[in-house]
Parts: structure tokens; C-alpha cells; sequence
């Protein structure tokens, strides 16, 4: 579960540390949970871990100092709803991200859907900020 905890309140706190301590080794599926999250919030928050430990501001530090820092950053994005924004989501993560917008609402978004997409992924060259 990715964001500010701090802010949540202290059950809340301890329902999601249980529910991490239960999925822990899971080694089948990755899910991330996003409470009290915003990527200004977290690249500044990963800032003041590297002030704070006087780490020299580094790729690799800064990325290690995120809420994301144990996962891949994401091969696809897929934004419902019509909206064509990215809304202070994973700034940093998705620097070579395929984004996908769908004009559906997320509960009318369905298998059909997810494999038009899929099919377009396959299909793009993949640069990785290479030429």
C-alpha cells in the first residue's frame, strides 16, 4: 500500500500493516493500493529522505527513497472515464509507460477491453528513451 500513511488514522494503520504482513510473500500477483497518494507529495518525501540520510542525490536514491521503490515501474497505464490527464499519479514511474485512455467509466471497462489494449501494447516499439 503506497502513499502518506502518517496522515491516516492509527486503526487504519494497523488494518493495512496487517493485511501487508499477510500478503508479504505472495509471489503469484502484485497489487498496489494507493491511500492518501500524490507524486508531488512523494517525490518531495523522497527528497528529504535523501537530505535526511546526506545521501548524494542519485538516480538510484532517489528511486530507492519512493513508495514504489520495491516494484517495476508500469508497462501500461490505462485511464478511464474520458479523462486524458494523469492527475498526479506516478509521475516518476511512468517516464516510459504506454498510457491508454478509454472513453468508459472503470466499472463498464471490461475483459474485451483490457485485451484491445493488450494487442495495441504488443504492437509498439518500445524505446525506453533510446532513439
Amino acid at each position: 500500500i503506497i502513499g502518506n500513511k502518517t496522515e491516516l488514522t492509527s486503526n487504519l494503520r494497523k488494518i493495512i500493516k496487517l493485511a501487508e504482513n499477510k500478503t508479504k510473500n505472495n509471489k503469484k500477483i502484485s497489487v498496489q493500493l494507493a491511500l492518501n497518494y500524490g507524486s508531488k507529495h512523494e517525490i518531495i518525501n523522497s527528497f528529504k529522505i535523501i537530505k535526511r540520510k546526506k545521501q548524494k542525490v542519485t538516480n538510484k536514491n532517489f528511486e530507492n527513497n519512493l513508495y514504489t521503490s520495491n516494484f517495476p515501474s508500469p508497462d501500461i497505464l490505462i485511464r478511464t472515464g474520458g479523462q486524458q490527464r494523469l492527475s498526479n499519479f506516478l509521475l516518476w514511474q511512468i517516464a516510459y509507460t504506454e498510457l491508454f485512455f478509454v472513453e468508459k467509466l472503470w466499472p463498464d471497462f471490461n475483459g474485451n477491453d483490457l485485451m484491445k489494449i493488450l494487442n495495441k501494447f504488443k504492437s509498439i516499439k518500445r524505446n525506453f528513451g533510446n532513439i
